[in-house]
């Protein structure tokens, strides 16, 4: 069985993508998330403290990783995607306190912010697609 709480991105080759959730996460129906693009050198690093902030709770209600299975989605195996996911992308007090949570742990260039829409309508800037996140900051 796979354990998403112990797996290690650079070495799950069975899943493009691990998950975790705060403990008492509630998802909204306008969720959105915080773009994170990681060396995959440097990926389960960044990993481990993303997912120990969203089960402590001080980010948005959950995250994911992509992990070292190839996807047809990514323009580089080199680089890997971290998405934190806020509750309501309506919510831009708690959408960018979770934006300012990441600048405190690290992340301080400029990171798009999308809607779940988004994707889940096709859309990507890898793919062509303009103006796909709500916000860059």
């Amino acid at each position: 069985m796979f354990d998403e709480s112990t797996a290690i991105p650079s070495r799950t080759r069975d899943r493009y993508w691990i998950d975790v959730e705060k403990p008492d996460a509630q998802w909204s129906d306008n969720p959105g998330k915080w773009l994170l693009f990681i060396p995959a050198t440097r990926v389960d690093a960044v990993w481990r403290t993303i997912r120990s902030e969203t089960i402590l709770g001080t980010l948005g209600v959950g995250a994911k990783v992509a992990t070292a299975m190839k996807s047809p989605l990514s323009t580089s195996q080199r680089v890997k995607l971290i998405c934190v996911y806020t509750f309501n992308a309506a919510d831009l007090d708690d959408v960018r306190r979770v934006r300012q949570r990441l600048r405190e742990l690290g992340f301080s260039k400029k990171i798009p912010y999308k809607t779940d829409a988004a994707p889940q309508a096709g859309k990507y800037t890898s793919q062509g697609d303009t103006k796909v996140s709500m916000l860059y900051e």
